[in-house]
């Protein structure tokens, strides 16, 4: 009888211990599952592929049932950071680190979590400890090297590309990767010699031809430049970016007819774009094509009546045109749709002084370094417009004493310059200001060689060429833009983050800020940018790009799809 007693108990236990499955490997917790929920994980995992949504709710159940079984987390945690759900992946690797802290897979997610929110530091702490783990992948190494980039340290960002590409030679992105670090820190020779290596792995990479064009163009090579902005058009014919880059080249080097064929289909292909419209104005305007460049801008106030930079824009060529009224009330309307913004009372007050009127002038660049009491050019003009007042009213008694009327003082402007009549327009020579600094319609940010060059001289010496006359949000994109070209991606994104401040509602600026992260390999604040920008503008198909490659260069391929696919549709005629 004890016998059986004894034999009975040991085919209970044999029967009981394959009625669970472990949790995790020889070294995880106890936690194990009975017999249901472990079909139910089983089938969770075989389907997290192909359908992430049955499987999350799959998951669900899994964790309701066995809360102590830390693989259940982790996979949910993939659901969630690939759905952009980084808050919720984060609480879910919370737990399952919890339960295992022997898992270095999930302190690699983890670490992928707090990149995508933003948290540097606990990124590089979760990707080190999963080195630390000997979980020595090139993904790994690749990912804290962006990290560190984003942090600006450029010299470990290099040492862990190096790293990741050593374990893996035939992978072209963190060449390409590194070489955006060369080019941050101004080694362009370097960053060129990586993107020709990523092009040798991947003829068809669009991406690298694209910053080797950029690279090409800091060390003078247009012509190289141009050869790899074909190469985008040829590889992906809709890309706006190649178009764009191309055109700006073209004005570079002063071939007006084929830039202007180039900015008009990137406005083809992203017709919603207002700075597409004012960067074809800027070669209009060299062309001395007044009337039609006055046209784009018009077009760019139809596209954004709501942003202040189109009506400052159309305000300069009014002035061109003679027609002062229009462009001081274009001015005007900048100042009404964002009182707060100093460029908009500099634009106005500038053009006061063109037209004599130094009082109004000086009262509306006074209130310009209000907004900003380090705005540079305002105080320059404005400390000569004081002292232009101050030296009228003392030439006044004498003026007086003659009677001599005060439009004869040695200060008068030239009709053509300030007076506001059509009838007496400005020269020719005078068309080429940069009222506002002209655009690319699309990221990566053009070169600066997209900008006109400064008037000659006016009859005022101490008003500025139009080409100082505009320091506004868009003049910091513009330098953003100009400093993402240069490959310095730190400097580009202070630019463009006090482009930002001073108009939050300016797409472009926070798609061109994503960029810049999105080149620093730091993915959580580039998604964050694009998104505010098709918030925006959800009809802003480059920032839909851009975000696609973003969320792919994270391996969210789900997302990419789905963004690349809302792209496309928008470029659809």
């Amino acid at each position: 009888m004890a016998a059986h007693s004894v034999s009975h108990a040991l085919l209970c236990g044999v029967l009981l211990s394959l009625a669970v499955l472990p949790a995790w490997g020889a070294d995880a917790p106890v936690t194990r599952l009975d017999r249901r929920t472990a079909k139910v994980w089983q089938e969770a995992v075989r389907i997290e592929a192909s359908d992430s949504k049955r499987a999350g709710a799959l998951l669900d159940e899994v964790v309701r049932a066995a809360p102590g079984y830390a693989p259940a987390w982790q996979h949910r945690a993939r659901l969630e950071y690939s759905d952009g759900r980084f808050d919720d992946a984060l609480k879910d690797l919370d737990t399952a680190l919890a339960l295992d802290r022997t898992d270095a897979e999930s302190f690699r997610l983890r670490g992928d979590c707090h990149r995508q929110l933003g948290h540097i530091d606990k990124a590089l702490a979760d990707y080190t400890r999963a080195i630390s783990m000997n979980l020595d992948t090139a993904a790994l190494y690749n990912s804290r090297a962006a990290v560190y980039h984003a942090a600006g340290r450029n010299d470990e960002a290099l040492q862990d590309y190096t790293r990741g590409i050593r374990l893996r030679l035939d992978d072209p992105v963190p060449l390409k990767e590194r070489g955006n670090v060369y080019a941050s820190i101004g080694r362009y020779r370097d960053a060129i010699d990586d993107y020709d290596q990523a092009i040798r792995y991947r003829p068809d990479y669009a991406d690298a031809y694209l910053d080797r064009g950029f690279a090409q163009g800091q060390v003078g090579d247009f012509q190289r430049a141009s050869d790899d902005f074909d190469a985008v058009i040829r590889l992906q014919p809709n890309n706006s970016k190649g178009w764009t880059l191309r055109g700006a080249v073209h004005l570079k080097l002063g071939e007006l007819p084929p830039a202007l064929d180039d900015f008009t289909h990137a406005i083809k292909l992203q017709p919603k774009d207002p700075y597409g419209y004012l960067a074809r104005a800027a070669v209009l305007v060299k062309m001395k094509r007044p009337q039609d460049a006055l046209a784009d801008r018009e077009e760019a106030v139809r596209v954004r009546p709501d942003l202040p930079e189109v009506y400052i824009a159309r305000g300069g060529s009014w002035h061109e045109l003679g027609d002062h009224e229009k462009g001081l009330a274009d001015r005007s309307e900048a100042i009404r749709l964002r009182p707060d913004m100093p460029e908009a009372w500099f634009a106005r007050g500038n053009d006061y002084v063109w037209l004599g009127q130094f009082d109004k002038a000086s009262s509306d660049l006074t209130e310009a370094l209000r907004l900003r009491p380090g705005f540079v050019e305002a105080r320059d003009l404005l400390t000569r417009v004081q002292a232009e007042l101050k030296q009228k009213a003392a030439e006044e008694p004498t003026q007086q004493a003659q009677q001599v009327p005060p439009e004869a003082t040695p200060l008068a402007v030239t009709p053509s310059a300030a007076t506001p009549s059509a009838a007496t327009p400005p020269p020719p020579a005078q068309t080429t200001r940069k009222d506002v600094v002209p655009q690319a319609p699309a990221t990566p940010p053009a070169p600066p060689s997209i900008t006109p060059p400064a008037a000659p001289p006016r009859a005022i010496p101490f008003v500025p060429a139009p080409a100082e006359a505009m320091q506004s949000a868009e003049a910091h994109h513009q330098r953003g833009r100009e400093l993402a070209a240069a490959g310095k991606f730190p400097q580009a994104v202070a630019e463009l983050t006090e482009a930002i401040r001073l108009e939050p509602n300016l797409a472009l600026a926070w798609n061109a800020r994503g960029y810049a992260y999105l080149r620093m390999r730091d993915y959580t604040r580039a998604i964050a940018d694009f998104s505010e920008a098709i918030r925006l503008n959800p009809a802003y198909a480059n920032a839909w790009h851009n975000r696609a490659a973003a969320r792919r260069a994270r391996g969210d391929r789900a997302g990419a799809d789905a963004d690349a696919k809302k792209a496309s549709a928008l470029e659809r005629p």
